[in-house]
């Protein structure tokens, strides 16, 4: 018997929530639980928890095992590196965004953060408008220290998304590590002012 938790419960999703929902609702989650964000021992587990729901959930094949067959459906089919990557049995598709944006972040839940810039590039190639991906690789970016390249893709996320109020605060982050203190308080300003509730 699996001591994994249900896919749905991780999510806080039901069986019938639309692809787009669930879209939606792993970014929360993901932003929230990022351990580039999120300092506390547990994040990098709850990040891959999530990752590995959504990578299962958002795939309509491997859904339909899971729910099928719970757990059993996907491990006993697909190994972690599968659920992560799409790959072999998940048939990748080399043209999916979310796809290599998961990829990306199962890559960075590992500290492979130059593997998950690749990914996110990628990604980026194929869908050059996705606000998310351009702040999955400043967060990365940020991870390695590139403050002045992680803020120039929070710059074209928020060009893209001006609303972004996780984008805006992870943009104070980078420019706090500057020392640009006046520019980054601007930045948790208006995160603030647009709803951002993290720590």
């Amino acid at each position: 018997m699996s001591s994994k938790r249900d896919y749905y419960e991780v999510l806080g999703v039901s069986k019938s929530t639309s692809v787009d929902e669930l879209k939606k609702q792993y970014r929360k989650l993901a932003l929230k639980f990022h351990p580039d964000r999120n300092k506390s021992a547990e994040a990098p587990e709850h990040f891959k928890e999530i990752s590995e729901a959504y990578a299962v959930l958002s795939d309509t094949e491997k859904r339909q095992l899971y729910d099928q067959h719970g757990h059993a459906g996907v491990d006993g089919r697909y190994s972690r590196q599968d659920i992560f990557q799409g790959a072999r049995g998940g048939g990748f598709d080399s043209n999916d965004v979310w796809g290599w944006r998961n990829k990306g972040g199962a890559l960075y839940s590992l500290g492979k953060y130059d593997e998950a810039i690749k990914c996110y590039d990628k990604a980026i190639e194929i869908d050059p408008d996705n606000p998310v991906v351009w702040n999955n690789k400043g967060l990365a970016l940020n991870s390695l220290g590139k403050y002045d390249e992680a803020i120039t893709s929070y710059d074209k996320a928020i060009e893209i998304d001006p609303d972004d109020a996780d984008t805006w605060n992870n943009k104070g982050l980078a420019l706090n590590s500057l020392g640009k203190y006046d520019e980054a308080k601007k930045c948790y300003d208006r995160s603030k002012k647009l709803g951002y509730d993290g720590e």
